[in-house]
C-alpha cells in the first residue's frame, strides 16, 4: 500500500486563524524569518521554560534532577512520541542526530549484512555514519535521483539485497523538498530482510507521519527545525519488536536499566529504547523543546501542514512568474515547505537580504526559503520583490 493511500496528502488551505500564532514569537516582529528548515523561531513558551530551568537550578541545585528534571525530560519523550504515532518507550533522546545514528549504527549486526543503502540526496550526515565503517567491511550504496528532485521508490529495488542490513534514507530532501514515499521504500528494504531507517529532521513537526502505519524501524529527528526547540536534543525511535534484541557499543549511564545504583563493573541495558541513551542531555533544550512541541501539539501537525503547502505553493507560483528555476516536485502533494530557487552566488543573495531584515538560507548554488505556519501571504511576496531588486541589481552592476 502506498504512503498516499495511507495518509491523503493534506491539501492547501489558508488557516487564516494560525496566524494569531505570530505574537507568540519575537523574532516576527522585527524580522520576515523564512529560514525555519534552518532554525524554527523561538516562541515565548520556550523561553520561559528555558527560564523556569533556570529558577529551578537556582531554587533546587542539583536536587531538581530527582524531583522534577527527570519528570521534564519524560515529558519530552512522550511528546514526541505523539507527534510521530509512537509510544513513549519507544523514543529515546540523543543530543543530536549524529550521536543518534552512531547508537543504532553500533547496534547492527554486518557479519552476514554488510551494505547499508542510501539515496544521494540524503542530508551527508546520515553517509557519513557509515562511510567511515569502510575500514570494518561495511558497504555503503547509493541510489542516485535522476534529476536531483525525485528518488522514485523502484530505484532502491536494484540496489537492496540479500547482503543489505539497512535502508538509511530521509523522508524530505532538504535540496528539493521532495517528500519520499517512505512507505514503498520501507516495503523493498523488509522485503530483503533489511532494516528501514528513516532521518525526519527536515519533516518532523511539518509533515504527518505515523511511524507504526509507514512500516519504520528506525528514526532519527530533532528539535532544532519544525519542532521549535533549538540546538541539543534529538531524537531516535525504535520499533517496539526490535528493542530487546538490540544492544548498541556505545553506551552511557542514562542507558543503564539501574542508573541510580551507580554500578561500576556490570551493564544492564533498559528494557525500552532508552538503552540508545548515553550522558546527561541538555536540560534548557529539553525545557524549549517541551515549549515548542506544546505548540505544535496543539494547532496540530495536519494543520500546519496545510498551511505551509499554501504558503510553498505560492512561493513556487511567484519565483516561476518571473523565470526563476526552482528546485521542487511537479505534484504539490510531494512538497514541503522547503523552496530552494537556483540562483548564482546564492550566499550573497542571503547577505543581500539580511540587509533588508529577511532571514533565509542557501546551499551551493540555491536559495532557500522555507515558510512556517506563522509566516504570512504578505511576506512571501517581500522576499520575492526583494530578491528580485537583488538580481535587477546585480544585472546594472555587471
Amino acid at each position: 500500500m502506498s504512503e498516499s493511500r495511507l495518509f491523503p496528502a493534506p491539501a492547501a488551505i489558508e488557516h487564516p486563524e494560525l496566524l494569531a500564532y505570530r505574537a507568540e514569537f519575537p523574532i516576527l516582529q522585527h524580522k520576515t524569518y523564512l529560514n525555519s528548515c534552518s532554525l524554527g523561531a523561538l516562541s515565548t513558551r520556550s523561553m520561559q521554560g528555558i527560564n523556569r530551568f533556570m529558577e529551578l537550578w537556582n531554587e533546587w541545585g542539583a536536587h531538581a534532577w530527582y524531583e522534577i528534571w527527570m519528570g521534564e525530560i519524560d515529558k519530552v519523550r512522550r511528546k514526541f512520541a505523539s507527534i510521530i504515532g509512537a509510544q513513549p518507550h519507544e523514543v529515546a533522546i540523543a543530543p543530536s542526530v549524529s550521536v543518534a545514528l552512531s547508537s543504532i549504527a553500533t547496534a547492527l549486526d554486518y557479519s552476514k549484512r554488510n551494505r547499508v543503502v542510501m539515496a544521494d540526496r540524503d542530508f551527508p550526515t546520515l553517509a557519513y555514519q557509515w562511510l567511515v565503517k569502510q575500514r570494518q567491511g561495511v558497504e555503503s550504496v547509493f541510489v542516485e535521483s535522476p534529476d536531483g528532485i525525485y528518488t522514485p521508490p523502484e530505484l532502491f529495488e536494484s540496489k537492496v539485497d540479500d547482503k543489505t542490513a539497512l535502508v538509511a534514507t530521509s523522508r524530505v530532501f532538504y535540496t528539493s523538498g521532495y517528500i519520499q514515499d517512505v512507505r514503498a521504500v520501507a516495503d523493498i528494504a523488509h522485503k530483503s530482510g533489511a532494516y528501514m531507517l528513516v532521518d525526519d529532521y527536515q519533516g518532523t513537526g511539518q509533515i504527518p507521519i505515523n511511524v507504526t502505519a509507514l512500516d519504520i524501524d528506525f528514526l532519527v529527528t530533532g528539535t532544532l527545525k519544525w519542532l521549535m526547540g533549538g540546538p541539543g536534543l534529538a531524537f531516535v525511535y525504535v520499533r517496539e519488536g526490535l528493542i530487546s534484541q538490540l544492544q548498541p557499543t556505545v553506551s552511557g549511564w542514562f542507558g543503564h536499566k539501574d542508573q541510580l545504583q551507580f554500578k561500576t563493573r556490570e551493564f544492564e541495558f533498559r528494557p525500552d529504547a532508552a538503552r540508545f541513551e548515553l550522558g546527561t542531555p541538555s536540560l534548557p533544550t529539553v525545557y524549549a523543546a517541551n515549549g515548542g512541541m506544546d505548540i505544535v501539539l496543539e494547532v496540530g501537525v495536519q494543520s500546519i501542514c496545510e498551511r505551509t503547502r499554501y504558503l510553498t505553493n505560492d512561493l513556487v507560483a511567484q519565483a516561476r512568474e518571473r523565470g526563476w528555476k526552482v528546485r521542487a516536485p511537479r505534484e504539490p502533494e510531494r512538497r514541503s515547505s522547503i523552496v530552494m530557487i537556483e540562483i548564482e552566488r546564492p550566499d550573497e543573495v542571503v547577505e543581500a537580504l539580511i540587509a533588508r531584515g529577511i532571514i533565509t538560507d542557501h546551499r551551493p548554488g540555491l536559495l532557500r526559503v522555507s515558510p512556517y505556519f506563522y509566516n504570512t501571504i504578505e511576506e512571501n511576496a517581500i522576499v520575492i520583490d526583494a530578491i528580485e531588486e537583488i538580481v535587477l541589481e546585480r544585472k546594472k552592476d555587471s
